[in-house]
C-alpha cells in the first residue's frame, strides 16, 4: 500500500459450540418447542407445501450458509478468555475509541482509524516486538515501525472486541515496483453489518468501495487489474473522506527521518499476491505462515513467492461466513423444524425471534409453530463478547 521499506510480512481449533443442558433448553421461551417431526428434506425459498391441511408458502428464507472447508479448517482464533485481550481494550480504553460510531462498520472504521494515529515513528522496525501490547510499549518507548505491525495492532484490538480481523499478507506480481515497496500487510474484518468481510488497511487508514459498498481483497484485486479500477473508491480516515483512482497519489503523513506516507499511483498493484494468515491469536502465536494460502492467477506467472495452496475458487474459498445462524427449515405434520448451525469463534448462544415479539434464548434445534397468515422467524448469533451475528429471515405464508 503506501510507499515504504519492504514489508510483509478450524476450525479445527474453534472454540468448542456451547451446547445447551435439558435444563436449559426447558426455560427457553419460543412459540412452540416440541419433539421435531421427521424431516422430509430441507425447504428452499418459494416452496409451497401443505402443513396439517393448509397451504404453506415459504415466502423469503435468507440466510447465510455454514461452510465447512480445508481453508475453514485451518483457522484459529483469538479465545475470549486471553487476559491480553483484557488488558488491551481496559488499558487502551478501546470501548471509548469506537463509542461514538452509530453502527459496527462506524465502530470498525474509528478503530482502524485509531490504530493508524498511534504509529510515531515509519520505517524499518527499530524493536522485534510480540504482538499489539508490547508494539504499543515500543511505539511509547520511541521505536520505528512499519505495515505489518499496524496490521498486528489491528487483528488484536479488533479480537479485544469481539470482531474478527485477520492479516493479509500481498506482494506486487511486476518483479519491482515503480515507487515504495513491493510487500504489505492489510487486514479484512468479518462486518456483520454488511454480512462479507471487508478489506481495512490501517496503514493507509483507509478501506476501499464500489456503488457504496466495501469491498473484500479479491474484489479489489479484481476491479484494479481487470477494470482499470475505474469503479473503485478510496475512503480515508474516520472522517470518510473519498477519492478515485485519478487522485493517486493521496498524501497521508509526514514521518521525520522517513518522508512522506503516501497511497501511491501504483498502490494496488500489491494485490497481484494475496495471502490470507489463518490465525488471529498474533500476541501469543505470532502470524501461521505456515498454514497460509495464496490467491494467485496468470498475472503472476514468472515471478516467485511463497509456494502455498492457491484455492481452486478465490472469490469464494478465502470467504466463508462467521457469525451466521445458519437456518434450515423442513416441514412436519403441523410444524416448521428450524435447525442451526454456525462457525462463530466465541460462541455464547443463538438467540431467536418470531413475530417482532422480543429475542429469547434458543437451542439450536427446535418446531417453529406457525399461525394462518404471515409469520416471520429471525435468529442471529452473540459471542461472549456480546456482539451479534448478521440476522437470518424465514418469512411463511399460512392459509386460512
Amino acid at each position: 500500500m503506501p510507499m515504504m521499506s519492504g514489508c510483509c510480512r478450524h476450525m479445527k481449533n474453534l472454540n468448542a459450540l456451547s451446547r445447551w443442558s435439558l435444563a436449559a433448553a426447558m426455560l427457553t421461551i419460543l412459540p412452540c418447542i416440541v419433539c421435531a417431526q421427521p424431516a422430509h428434506g430441507s425447504l428452499k425459498e418459494g416452496a409451497v407445501f401443505d402443513l396439517a391441511g393448509r397451504k404453506a408458502t415459504l415466502k423469503k428464507l435468507d440466510t447465510l450458509p455454514y461452510v465447512e472447508s480445508e481453508y475453514t479448517k485451518r483457522f484459529k482464533f483469538d479465545a475470549y478468555d486471553n487476559p491480553k485481550l483484557k488488558e488491551l481494550r481496559e488499558r487502551y480504553k478501546l470501548d471509548e475509541v469506537i463509542a461514538p460510531g452509530k453502527n459496527e462498520f462506524d465502530r470498525q472504521i474509528l478503530l482502524m482509524d485509531w490504530t493508524h494515529r498511534q504509529f510515531k515513528k515509519f520505517g524499518r522496525p527499530s524493536a522485534n516486538p510480540k504482538g499489539a501490547l508490547e508494539i504499543l510499549r515500543d511505539i511509547e518507548q520511541g521505536h520505528t515501525f512499519f505495515c505489518t505491525h499496524y496490521a498486528k495492532l489491528f487483528v488484536s484490538s479488533a479480537a479485544s472486541l469481539g470482531w474478527v480481523d485477520r492479516e493479509l499478507a500481498l506482494r506486487r506480481h511486476q518483479g519491482t515496483a515503480k515507487g515504495g515497496s513491493t510487500e504489505h500487510s492489510s487486514t479484512e474484518i468479518w462486518s456483520n453489518q454488511y454480512r462479507k468481510w471487508v478489506m481495512l488497511d490501517p496503514t493507509s487508514n483507509m478501506y476501499l468501495e464500489k456503488d457504496g459498498m466495501p469491498l473484500n481483497a479479491f474484489e479489489i484485486r479484481q476491479e484494479w487489474f481487470y477494470h482499470e479500477g475505474k469503479a473503485l473508491v478510496f475512503v480515508i480516515g474516520k472522517e470518510r473522506k473519498k477519492y478515485k483512482k485519478a487522485d493517486l497519489p493521496i498524501f497521508l503523513k509526514r514521518f521525520a527521518g522517513f518522508g512522506d506516507l503516501v497511497i501511491s499511483p501504483d498502490e494496488l498493484d500489491k494485490y497481484g499476491f494475496t495471502a490470507y494468515i489463518p490465525n488471529t491469536d498474533l500476541m501469543d502465536a505470532g502470524e501461521d505462515y505456515a498454514n497460509m494460502f495464496i490467491v494467485k492467477d496468470k498475472l503472476c506467472e514468472g515471478m516467485r513467492w511463497h509456494q502455498r495452496t492457491v484455492p481452486a475458487n478465490p472469490a469464494t474459498d478465502p470467504y466463508f461466513p462467521i457469525g451466521q445462524a445458519a437456518l434450515t427449515l423442513r416441514a412436519g405434520a403441523r410444524t416448521i423444524n428450524i435447525s442451526i448451525k454456525t462457525m462463530t469463534p466465541n460462541f455464547k448462544r443463538y438467540e431467536v425471534q418470531t413475530d417482532g415479539g422480543g429475542w429469547k434464548a434458543s437451542t439450536d434445534n427446535f418446531d417453529w409453530s406457525v399461525h394462518p397468515g404471515p409469520n416471520r422467524l429471525e435468529a442471529r448469533t452473540v459471542n461472549q463478547f456480546g456482539v451479534h451475528g448478521p440476522i437470518s429471515t424465514a418469512e411463511l405464508e399460512l392459509s386460512n
